[in-house]
This record gives C-alpha cells, sequence and structure tokens, in this order.
C-alpha cells in the first residue's frame, strides 16, 4: 500500500482511512489463547475518540514510557526500548512528520526490515479497546501518545495478526527495526571477552537485549522474570574498594519488577564506590530499570 497515495485520496476525499488488508476484526487480533484474554465488549477506536488531544510522539519523553498490554511480547518492546536510545534508527522505523493534527486523515505509517529489504507498513488508526477505553495492547503512560500503540498495529499486521507476536526473540526484533547482523550468546558458554564485545557494541551504537529462561516460578527470588525479555541501557566500569567491577544496567519493560541481588537498588555494594559515582549512577526508583 502506498502511504502518500492513500494519505493524499483522504485528504481530498475529506475521509478517514479504513485499512481493508488489516481490518479492525477480531481476525487481525488471531484465532488462538490471546482471544480468551479478551475484555468483553470489545471495541475499536481512533485517538481522537480516546483523548482529547492526542499525539502521535513525544520526543521530550526521557524514558521509554510504553506498558505491555494482553500480548505476550516483552521481546518487541525491549527492542523498541533499545530503539528510543537512537533518534536516527528511531526515525527510520517510526516516521516523525505524523501528526494526530496537521494532515491528519487516520493513516500512520511504518518501517521493517523484511526478507532483506525495508517494508513501508500502513495502518488506520482505530485500535481495540476495552469498555472504559483502556487500550488492550501496547499503550502508554501519557494517555494521550499513541506511537507505540500504532507501531505495535503496524508490526501485528506484518507478522499476520498480533496472536503472532505472543512468542519472539528480543534480536529477531532488533534485526527488523534495523536490518543489522545480530548475534546471540548464550551467558552459560558466554567468550572470555564478553565485556570488550558489549564495549565495542556500545561505542558502535549496536542495539542489545537479553532474555531469561522460561522457569516454573513467574517471578524469581532474585527479582528476575523468567522466559522475559530486558533492554540493555547502558555498561559502566566502577572502581570499588577491592577492585574493578563491570556493571550492567537492564530494563524490564513492564517499568516494574527488579532484580534485588547485588547492584541492585538496595544493595550494600553501592556503599563501596565514591560518593560521586554513587550518586550518578544509583537510582532509587521503583521503574523497572537497575544495575
Amino acid at each position: 500500500q502506498n502511504y502518500q497515495a492513500l494519505l493524499e485520496t483522504c485528504l481530498k476525499n475529506k475521509c478517514l482511512f479504513t485499512d481493508d488488508n488489516f481490518p479492525a476484526h477480531i481476525s487481525s487480533i488471531g484465532t488462538g489463547a490471546l482471544l480468551k484474554k479478551l475484555p468483553q465488549n470489545l471495541q475499536w477506536k481512533r485517538p481522537h475518540a480516546l483523548h482529547r488531544s492526542p499525539v502521535f510522539y513525544a520526543a521530550n519523553r526521557k524514558q521509554l514510557d510504553l506498558c505491555q498490554g494482553l500480548v505476550e511480547n516483552c521481546w518487541f518492546l525491549a527492542a523498541v526500548e533499545a530503539l528510543t536510545f537512537h533518534q536516527d534508527i528511531l526515525a527510520a522505523v517510526v516516521p516523525q512528520n505524523q501528526s494526530f493534527e496537521r494532515k491528519y486523515a487516520g493513516i500512520f505509517h511504518f518501517r521493517f526490515w523484511h526478507f532483506g529489504k525495508w517494508v513501508d507498513v500502513v495502518v488506520d488508526d482505530r485500535l481495540p479497546v476495552n469498555e472504559a477505553g483502556e487500550l488492550v495492547f501496547v499503550s502508554s503512560v501519557y494517555k494521550n501518545v499513541f506511537w507505540g500503540a500504532l507501531l505495535e498495529k503496524a508490526y501485528a499486521k506484518l507478522y499476520g495478526s498480533y496472536e503472532d507476536l505472543q512468542i519472539g526473540q528480543v534480536s529477531e526484533a532488533l534485526v527488523d527495526f534495523t536490518g543489522g547482523v545480530n548475534i546471540r550468546i548464550k551467558l552459560a558458554a558466554a567468550p572470555p571477552d564478553l565485556w570488550d564485545i558489549m564495549t565495542r557494541a556500545t561505542y558502535t551504537r549496536s542495539l542489545m537485549g537479553c532474555q531469561t529462561h522460561l522457569g516454573a516460578t513467574k517471578v524469581l527470588r532474585n527479582g528476575l522474570v523468567a522466559g522475559h525479555a530486558y533492554t540493555v541501557t547502558g555498561i559502566r566500569k566502577v572502581t570499588c574498594q577491592y577492585g574493578p567491577e563491570n556493571l550492567v544496567r537492564l530494563r524490564n519493560p513492564w517499568g516494574k519488577i527488579e532484580w534485588k541481588g547485588d547492584w541492585s537498588d538496595s544493595s550494600y555494594k553501592w556503599e563501596l564506590l565514591s560518593p560521586k559515582e554513587k550518586i550518578l549512577l544509583r537510582k532509587k526508583k521503583e521503574d523497572g530499570e537497575f544495575w
């Protein structure tokens, strides 16, 4: 579908775009287990019906403020979070010249690397909501921001349905967002120069994420979630009283539930750092981000 041509047709005819290729219908959600989770009286609404002044993208937000919905796609959200640290890469996937005011016609587009080429995916802005008018899939902490929900819809369209996003790898989504080559490292068999690899990756602006193994318990005693994806949001070599330590900062895309071991927000280890470094790195906030 040609975004520009469809947009101009809608503007000329003074109508809002409706996408027959990915309709506001249960078939776009899927046919499996996801249907059982859906609220009764599911409706599809455009952002203007959900908020007085909807905004496509708020560039001034420092942190990714997206919340996972009913789809189990933490891997997708962890990859989106990694994207937000590089505005130029983000702008390639999420074209920024889209809005709910200027040249608005209920149509949006996103770009993904798919089978060796960049694909432009067009969606209308009808989103599934419950009776209270809350988005049932990805939403933003700021109720008037809709780029995350629309990006997820475009990604679901690319793969066939929302159901098709239920299981995946952070690395798959990162390739879809960049066209880059992915390297996966199993920590149990990590190379001895893992820290050097991560340092080089950070300096070359590579995107990184990680995942935990599936387990019988959902949240482990150490605070990690089993079968879950995290974004790598930073690395840092610090100097303790007994020598250097390599720290990695992760973020849980749920925006809560954090690691409880060494270097967690309340760990005694912070007392081993210089006051300056401690102030710089330690953030005592339940925001899903931790060292």
